[in-house]
């Protein structure tokens, strides 16, 4: 098939599984606000994130839902990543991380509801 816009040609092709897509979501990266995320968009946008002292954060929420996660790079290496659980509005529970992939994991297991590997209230320096 052609694009008339461009002149160049695509298969017409749906590829065998559609990538799954949270939408309705209160996500804020530095500046930018978005309100959709596929898994290879949040790994994009956390690559984006620059170290600076104090942020930029990437805060991903449900709307009218007081738990949240976000991380932000701690370092050079390292991305620091916190998650404020609906059992527990009170705590924190946050790691150290030394990839950012490795921080889109965990955001995308949560975005999943597959649960964490975070203790709420604790520290896991994975």
């Amino acid at each position: 098939m052609k694009n008339d816009n461009t002149g160049h040609e695509w298969p017409d092709v749906l590829p065998e599984t559609a990538p799954a897509i949270h939408r309705n979501l209160d996500v804020t990266v530095g500046g930018r606000t978005l309100t959709t995320l596929t898994r290879t968009q949040l790994s994009y946008w956390i690559s984006k994130l620059q170290y600076s002292r104090g942020g930029p954060f990437m805060t991903v929420s449900r709307p009218d839902h007081p738990e949240f996660i976000q991380t932000y790079r701690h370092s050079d290496t390292d991305f620091y990543l916190e998650i404020r659980s609906p059992d527990s509005l009170d705590e924190l529970a946050s790691t150290t991380l030394r990839d950012g992939e490795s921080a889109a994991e965990l955001i995308w297991e949560w975005l999943e509801r597959k649960g964490t590997r975070l203790g709420v209230g604790g520290s896991d320096n994975s």
